[in-house]
């Protein structure tokens, strides 16, 4: 087992700042503290949410959520309660599909021209009920991100 000094030389050298042979120790501010407690008592909301069906016959039949090991099975048809925190990650699962154009040219010959991206949600739904008047411009701006 290594001595104190010798743990203190190796801390040096993973980069640990010591002050006194103490790492330096980060404080939260109040007002970070509560914002932050704001925030997960805002994504720990009970919403009632839909996915739609779907004509596709080879899709899965639920979409399976989880988040920090918390998984959440959604079936499609039927309303759902869920946390706000896995309808965000359902907000967020988009899949991209490219296509091609092709044009034929002067001489006949097909080209192919631009491809074009087309982005959606992998499971569409609707949020039935929503307890916080904020929630539906919260859902907006998650939607209206960019597809990555």
């Amino acid at each position: 087992m290594a001595n104190k000094s010798e743990r203190i030389v190796g801390l040096k050298a993973k980069g640990v700042n010591l002050i006194d042979d103490q790492p330096d120790v980060q404080t939260v501010a109040e007002s970070d503290l509560a914002r932050v407690a704001a925030e997960e008592k805002f994504m720990h909301d009970v919403l009632e949410v839909m996915v739609f069906p779907t004509t596709d016959p080879t899709a899965p039949p639920y979409a399976i959520l989880s988040v920090n090991g918390q998984t959440q099975p959604v079936p499609r048809n039927v309303p759902v309660k869920m946390y706000r925190k896995h309808v965000e990650v359902l907000a967020r699962m988009r899949e991209t599909r490219i296509t091609q154009d092709l044009t034929p040219n002067k001489e006949g010959e097909i080209t192919m021209d631009a491809l074009r991206a087309h982005s959606g949600l992998v499971y569409p739904f609707s949020v039935l009920k929503d307890p916080d008047p904020r929630g539906g411009a919260w859902l907006a701006n998650i939607i209206a991100e960019r597809a990555v």
